[in-house]
């Protein structure tokens, strides 16, 4: 049935009308002037992009940058974040381009777009590895509390592979991860479930722990990387800014600070419980720090042993997508034929099972790649885009093609509005842009000093 969408005049983007749903969602997905969502649910939408497996490793973040430098690093981090998704829409508004590589491409050239592929690669990777440790980590405990007769269904790495291969590995062979949709929203519920667990049953193990309040930690910088993989959220700004029906400036501003203020709330909450339950003494998976025969916290093992098996193609998609890009199987007029889109999944998936299987240290994984490729991500693309789309000058002495952008008058869209929208730099986004691309370098560097050292 048609389906009239009037935009807020506002805006800017004119009034669209008669689209079909699929339609509908098609163009909202590339461009602006079709959002339907509120405020309040683009926000949320965010949230929940954002507080995912990364939360169960920020108690242990604050126990090595010390609780008190924590506290200050997660606010610094947070607020980052918001002026990041803030910069990164406005300058989409100023160049009309609302995709996150193209953005990239304008900020650094074709390297910008191949460097990124790779980050987000990274990223995601990072990803589908720590979500195979946290399936070690808790499957094969229940199994092997509650079914004690059958020893081999406490063996680590046996049932680790053997969910793998025949629960999760399917779920990978799918090409859209649309396909994945009912199972993707089950896995969502599970995480307050994981959450609440935790926060209910933490306390009553805080006795037994010293947590210090006042104390610089043994790694701030490895803190830092962990929190920017718990709080990236950059490379889903402008899905959720194009499915916003009011996309203003100033109700973007209003989203960014909702989700943000949020996100950490909800993530600090948890960290700061965690770390005073279990003090010095805290894992980088919280649930480690719990016995295995707590009934309750097994409840919360449950919910995130499966969370993660149904999460694993959340991440394991872009990876994919990325690999498939680089060496050309894919382009922007052709798609992986059968053999080569089975050949990059059975690849992947049994190297990313195997550093999975082997690595324990959830924590390193967590740092590193939150150091390297969430900050990359967070912090130097969005900085990096900003200052080239409003300020090429500054970055002329570094290629003759800052010198054109310079010089380019960006128009919008090709049949969308007559309207431009007024976007503007201003003096603190001028800083922040620069804050941002300096503590991405500074993360970056340190997390691979340290990585290689």
């Amino acid at each position: 049935m048609p389906k009239q969408l009037f935009t807020d005049p506002q805006v800017g983007y004119g009034t669209m009308s008669n689209e079909t749903i699929e339609d509908l969602d098609m163009l909202q997905s590339s461009r602006p002037g079709y959002g339907t969502r509120s405020v309040l649910e683009v926000s949320l939408n965010i949230v929940n992009a954002t507080v995912g497996s990364g939360i169960i490793g920020l108690p242990f973040a604050l126990m090595i940058a010390g609780f008190s430098t924590g506290i200050i690093i997660s606010i610094f981090v947070s607020i980052l974040t918001f002026f990041a998704v803030y910069s990164l829409i406005l300058t989409s508004q100023k160049s009309q381009i609302f995709n996150f590589s193209a953005i990239a491409e304008v900020a650094m050239g074709r390297f910008g777009f191949h460097i990124l592929n790779l980050m987000l690669f990274i990223q995601s990777a990072g990803s589908v590895i720590s979500y195979f440790i946290l399936v070690a980590d808790t499957i094969p405990i229940l199994l092997g509390l509650y079914f004690p007769q059958y020893p081999l269904l406490a063996d680590r790495q046996l049932v680790t592979i053997l969910v793998a291969v025949f629960i999760i590995f399917p779920l990978n062979l799918f090409r859209s991860i649309g396909a994945l949709a009912r199972w993707s929203a089950f896995s969502v519920l599970l995480l307050p479930v994981m959450i609440i667990t935790v926060l209910v049953r933490a306390p009553a193990y805080s006795r037994e722990h010293e947590a210090p309040m006042i104390q610089v930690g043994k790694d701030p910088i490895a803190a830092m990387g962990i929190m920017s993989f718990a709080f990236v959220c950059s490379q889903v700004a402008h899905s959720n800014y194009l499915s916003q029906k009011n996309q203003s400036l100033s109700s973007w501003k209003m989203t960014s600070f909702v989700s943000t203020l949020l996100s950490w709330s909800i993530s600090i909450s948890f960290a700061a419980i965690g770390y005073l339950s279990f003090g010095k003494d805290v894992s980088s998976n919280i649930f480690s720090n719990f016995p295995v025969d707590d009934n309750v916290i097994n409840v919360g093992r449950l919910a995130l042993g499966v969370s993660m098996v149904l999460t694993v193609p959340m991440a394991f998609y872009p990876a994919r997508d990325s690999i498939q890009k680089t060496i050309g199987f894919e382009t922007a007029d052709r798609q992986p034929t059968p053999m080569q889109h089975y050949s990059v999944t059975v690849i992947l998936f049994t190297i990313f099972l195997i550093f999975g299987v082997q690595i324990r240290s959830l924590g390193k994984v967590y740092s590193v790649v939150g150091g390297i490729a969430s900050s990359f991500l967070a912090y130097i693309i969005p900085g990096f885009a900003y200052v080239a789309v409003f300020h090429p000058n500054w970055l002329s002495f570094l290629n003759k093609r800052y010198q054109i952008i310079a010089q380019t008058q960006f128009e919008p869209l090709t049949g969308l509005p007559i309207n431009k929208v007024s976007a503007k730099p201003t003096w603190w986004l001028d800083i922040a842009s620069i804050v941002l691309i300096i503590f991405g370098i500074i993360v970056m560097s340190f997390t691979a000093y340290g990585a290689l050292v």
